[in-house]
This record gives C-alpha cells, structure tokens and sequence, in this order.
C-alpha cells in the first residue's frame, strides 16, 4: 500500500513540473518589446534625417535659380541704362547736326545783286524727289482656308521715339514681327537713327529679342508662342514701323 502511494505522488510531481518548464522556456524565447519599439524609432529617425537632406538639395537647387534670375536682371538692366545713355548722346548729335545745317544754309545764302547788274537768267529748278510710300511694311499675306495654317496680321504700331504695345494674345505656336526703321530725309541724317525691339511675355521680365538696328532698313523676326506679350520699343532719330503676325 505504501508503494502504491510513492508512485501515485511521484507521478503527480512530474506532472506539475513539465508545465512550469514549458512556460519558462515560452518566457526565454518571446522576443523583448523595448528592442523591437528601439528598431522601430531608429527607422524613422533615419527616414526624417533622408527627407531632411533631400529638402536641404531642394533649398540649394532654388536659391540657385533665384541668384540666376536676379544676375540676369541685373544684365537687362544695365543694357536699358546703356541704351538710354545712347539714345541720348544720339539726340544731342542730332542738336549739333542741325545746328552745322543751319549755319551752312545761312553761308550760302546768295547776296543781293547790284541795281545795274543784268538779271540773272533763272535756272531751271530740279524736280522735287517723289514723296515716300505710305508704309515700308510688305502688306498682309492672305488669310488660307478654314482648317488651314496661314499668317494672321493682329495689328500694326508706328512711331518715332519710345513706345509700349498693349498686351496681345498669340495663338500659334509660331508669330513673327515685321518691323522697318527709316533715317530722317537727307545725306547728314544718313544711319543716325536707332531702333531696338523687345517682346516681352505678361508678368515676366525676360524678353525676346526682335530687333537691334542702327539706320535705314528693315526685316522680319520670328518667335515663338503661344501666350500673351507686349512690344517695347526704344528708338531715336528716325521712324518706325512694325507689324505683328499670328501663324494659326
């Protein structure tokens, strides 16, 4: 009877003890939730510093452009204050030419001939030089067919000195100025004048470049659309003409 109870309490023992090594091997094996949460914190971390050095690469590439665009305008500038300085030494050129004209035309004033002398016989007068052409501009190309690209003329501009277009709206993706400068009648006068053409687009000061002509002549200058712009125009000492063209 005895033994009976020795082996029924060991085996009882060994059943209670089985489960307690279980759950201490379960406990030894579960990973540690501090390491995990730290792994997690250590990712981010390294993600915010990568965004951080992409937006750094940003801000550089920006302040870039931005020193690009302010020396560029800087450049304009100083062509404008270098054109204005000419326009003007060009005008007061014009003041002594005209001046020089004048005393010429005072020294060659014939005197008044004697009351005994014989009536000079008059000379026939030369013929005067015909009058010129309403306009140096080729005309309007015609218009071709619905469905079809051909040159639309939008509007023409004409002047003498400084001048600024409205602003205009360009539909093709081609446009073009055909603009003509004219000295003043006279050989004294002869490439005096001066005309310098910009198309500006709206809301930007970056320009394109039409025309830069000293003297007599004239041409076309094709840009490129679509948008809206408008014309500076800064000459002196002659006229001016120009027509804009719209390729749709």
């Amino acid at each position: 009877m005895k033994s009976i109870c020795a082996l029924l309490l060991a085996f009882l023992l060994s059943t209670f003890s089985i489960p307690a090594q279980n759950t201490a091997a379960a406990t030894n094996n579960a990973p540690a939730p501090e390491s995990s949460t730290q792994g997690s914190l250590d990712r981010l971390t390294q993600s915010n510093h990568d965004l951080l050095e992409l937006l750094k690469k940003q801000q550089s590439v920006l302040e870039d452009i931005q020193l690009d665009r302010k020396l560029l305008n800087r450049q304009i500038k100083n062509l404008e204050e270098r054109l204005t300085d000419s326009l003007q030494q060009n005008t007061q050129l014009e003041v002594k030419i005209a001046k020089l004209e004048a005393a010429l035309a005072d020294k060659s004033t014939p005197t008044p001939a004697s009351t005994n002398a014989a009536p000079a016989t008059p000379t026939p007068s030369p013929s005067a030089p015909p009058p010129p052409p309403s306009t140096y501009l080729p005309p309007p190309e015609a218009e071709g067919a619905p469905g079809t690209l051909s040159w639309h003329r939008l509007f023409t501009l004409s002047g003498e000195d400084l001048k600024t277009s409205n602003v205009f709206h360009i539909e093709g993706k081609t446009w073009r100025v055909r603009w003509h400068n004219q000295d003043k009648p006279g050989n004294a006068y002869q490439n005096t004048s001066a005309l310098f053409i910009n198309a500006f687009p709206k809301d930007d000061t970056i320009p394109q470049k039409v025309c830069s002509k000293v003297g007599t002549g004239g041409d076309s200058t094709e840009l490129v659309g679509p948008g809206n712009y408008y014309l500076k125009v800064e000459a002196s000492g002659g006229s001016w003409e120009l027509a804009v063209e719209d390729f749709r």
